[in-house]
């Protein structure tokens, strides 16, 4: 079994791609008949590392697993200036909510690093769940942990200190990761403060010996510290 998407891409196998979303707690907790239809309907997919698989305003083409590798999710406005807001790796889900309201993407989704997704498409999934209507809880769980998170969010962003909210972004987004190729404007705007501001909490957290700073490059050094950073 391919331990990676980039072993996946030199060695391709797709006989063997189903077995990793047996990884995910979603699709493992999911009965037995729904899982053979996600996997009867879906199908892998490689996305090269900064490999595009979708921007905002993109008509839905459907759910996506992350077997291997990383899918950063992030927004642009019409001057140019980008945030980046999650770091979804392998065992998650993403692309549910445009089954529930027929909707474009609200986002872009790019591949951090070579990248094996199983994708479902849109119109025989949703043909699908008409036959299966039980399914339509376990899609409304991925929906609802989402929430959940992004209601988190909102509060620790107005009750954190700067330096927590970098601390903890930073922690989201390398999920794991030793390290993540990120710009510090990007991560300013994901945290909703002045680049000025964020480079400032960076050097503090470098200065701490949790992070080090490269060109386009943080590397996290002590993710313990870095979470009992995030916490104040």
């Amino acid at each position: 079994m391919p331990r990676s998407a980039a072993d996946f891409c030199q060695n391709p196998d797709t006989s063997t791609a189903p077995t990793l979303l047996e990884r995910d707690p979603w699709f493992a907790g999911l009965p037995e008949r729904a899982q053979a239809g996600l996997r009867a309907l879906g199908r892998p997919r490689l996305l090269p590392a900064g490999g595009c698989l979708f921007l905002r305003g993109d008509a839905a083409d459907g759910l996506y697993g992350v077997l291997a590798g990383s899918v950063l999710i992030g927004a642009s406005n019409a001057l140019g200036k980008a945030a980046l807001l999650s770091r979804l790796g392998a065992g998650q889900w993403f692309g549910e909510l445009a089954l529930f309201d027929h909707g474009p993407r609200s986002h872009d989704a790019w591949a951090d690093e070579p990248c094996l997704l199983w994708h479902t498409p849109q119109r025989a999934l949703l043909a699908w769940l008409d036959a299966e209507p039980a399914v339509w809880r376990d899609i409304g769980l991925l929906l609802a942990g989402k929430t959940r998170k992004l209601m988190n969010g909102l509060e620790q962003h107005t009750l954190l200190s700067s330096r927590a909210r970098v601390a903890q972004r930073l922690l989201l987004l390398a999920d794991g990761a030793p390290s993540l190729r990120l710009s510090q404007e990007a991560l300013a705007s994901a945290v909703g403060l002045s680049r000025q501001s964020c480079n400032a909490m960076l050097g503090q957290l470098a200065e701490l010996g949790l992070i080090q700073l490269g060109r386009g490059v943080i590397t996290v050094r002590d993710a313990a510290g870095l979470a009992r950073e995030s916490e104040g």
